[in-house]
């Protein structure tokens, strides 16, 4: 009996494991993901978080996180946005950096706009558990 309840529990871990797997896709289709692997935006965003951005450079305000295009970074660049300029593209700055970016981003290198950030000991327990 003991057995077939762990069994059950075993089962249900994986279902559930699976479930937040295929959530985990559908954001990542329908929206973005990005690792962060600088640290410029501690304390919001540390090195190993993962961010959702929504794929879309409409509604960007002073205040928001973005992620976007830089020759520099291939990757990317996960910034705050400190100033939008009147022709649209914005000034950035990273929250632990000093003084904000030298360029300012022009709407068509924002990938998107930051929606929520998984912290990267829960980002790597999701994985591992999924893995399970």
């Amino acid at each position: 009996m003991v057995e077939r309840e762990s069994d059950r529990f075993r089962t249900a871990k994986r279902a559930m494991s699976l479930a937040a797997l295929a959530a985990w896709g559908l954001v990542v289709v329908f929206f973005g993901a990005t690792v962060i692997t600088g640290g410029s935006m501690e304390p919001s965003v540390k090195p190993g978080d993962v961010v959702v951005y929504r794929r879309s450079a409409e509604r960007v305000g002073e205040g928001d996180i973005i992620y976007f295009s830089h020759p520099e970074w291939p990757k990317g660049v996960v910034h705050r946005v400190v100033e939008v300029l009147p022709d649209g593209s914005v000034r950035t700055r990273g929250d632990a950096n000093a003084v904000e970016d030298r360029d300012a981003v022009p709407r068509r290198r924002i990938r998107g706009v930051v929606t929520f950030v998984v912290p990267s000991g829960k980002a790597l327990a999701a994985a591992s558990e999924a893995l399970r």
